[in-house]
């Protein structure tokens, strides 16, 4: 807790850096925004609209149709034919050897003609100052990527209880705190805002190399500090906001395809120890009261009081953030247990499936292994 805490107190908020852009439009930099879309019939319209909406002068928006079954490529190109700015692609089959997403951003990139390119799923929300700002903040900082954190909105106490774990786990483990530090080796990516620099991603491997990772938006802020980018990571929770998950169940799906890999390399031995780790600091306040009151330590009361009273202090500066309230915090080593049961899962069914089944294609675990770049 005290590193999430940590980890978005030092993280600069977007809205509160003010460096302006040249007054002259036709001097602001060129951007193509990249859309993949599989199935987001329910999403794409208002997200693509809200893209639309930007404030930013010379952009143009990229949205790749990738194999959907619903009506998102009829909603993109009736969306297209009202603003030139929306080109659409449509991918009808899937090459060997990569990922759906990963393919759609690679021909994404191939129709680009921007400076900079950003990456952003479907389902995100932006309001219309966001890439401005953004853009500006770049410029000012001499940057190569800009990673903004997203408002998750989500419904209901266990969800939120489960992403507010998940995002814990997340920022210890890929060491966020450290991002903006230019010496430190840190990477960061989110699929909600990746913004890049053409010219630095064209110094990577591309999506080729990313072509059988699940987790690629993460997978690309590594590519590009392999290849000496300058990132940092903002605070945008009030300006980008994504659904993620409708509910629990969906983000037990969801996280499916990309937990075993990531945390574990794919090693059972490995996955339990984490298991076990996730367990004990579970536990550890519980045990701490129990063992208090059956022995009158007042130091281990102390213990689970101060565990109480932070997760308290947690709920009330985090408030706004739309994280479910207090019960959310208090709930939180429930939600130890969840993400436990989700990497459990995911280890579970990727073993006896020999891989993972992911928006209608199979993927094996020798490939998974093979192409794999992410590993915490």
């Amino acid at each position: 807790m005290c590193y999430e805490y940590i980890t978005l107190r030092q993280m600069p908020v977007l809205t509160n850096t003010t460096p302006e852009l040249p007054l002259n439009k036709n001097d602001w930099p060129m951007v193509s925004i990249i859309v993949p879309a599989c199935n987001e019939a329910r999403h794409i319209e208002t997200a693509i609209k809200s893209r639309l909406a930007l404030d930013y002068p010379n952009l143009e928006i990229i949205a790749i149709n990738d194999r959907s079954t619903d009506h998102t490529g009829e909603i993109l190109d009736s969306l297209a034919q009202e603003d030139h700015r929306l080109k659409v692609i449509h991918i009808d089959q899937l090459p060997d050897g990569w990922l759906g997403k990963v393919h759609a951003l690679h021909q994404g990139v191939k129709q680009a003609s921007g400076q900079w390119y950003l990456f952003t799923d479907a389902d995100v929300y932006f309001k219309p100052s966001v890439l401005r700002q953004a853009i500006a903040y770049v410029i000012q900082h001499q940057l190569n990527h800009l990673v903004c954190i997203p408002e998750v909105r989500a419904r209901g106490l266990w969800l939120n209880v489960a992403i507010r774990a998940f995002f814990l786990a997340f920022c210890i483990n890929a060491r966020l705190a450290t991002v903006n530090n230019d010496n430190s080796k840190a990477a960061a990516g989110v699929g909600a805002f990746n913004l890049v620099e053409a010219e630095m991603f064209r110094r990577t491997p591309g999506f080729e190399w990313l072509r059988m990772e699940p987790v690629d938006d993460y997978g690309l802020g590594v590519m590009l500090r392999q290849a000496g980018s300058r990132t940092h990571m903002l605070n945008a929770m009030s300006e980008i906001t994504v659904p993620w998950y409708e509910t629990l169940h969906e983000m037990f799906r969801g996280v499916e395809k990309n937990s075993f890999g990531p945390s574990a390399n794919y090693s059972w031995p490995r996955l339990i120890m984490m298991a076990l780790l996730i367990t004990a600091s579970a536990l550890a306040p519980i045990i701490a009261l129990a063992a208090g009151l059956v022995t009158h330590n007042m130091i281990l009361l102390g213990i689970f009081i101060l565990f109480i009273a932070t997760l308290l202090f947690f709920a009330r500066v985090n408030y706004h953030e739309g994280n479910g309230g207090i019960w959310a915090y208090l709930c939180l080593p429930a939600g130890f247990f969840l993400l436990e049961t989700m990497l459990l899962r995911s280890a579970w069914l990727c073993t006896r499936n020999n891989g993972i089944d992911w928006r209608g294609t199979h993927y094996t675990e020798s490939q998974l292994k093979a192409g794999q770049r992410v590993r915490f």
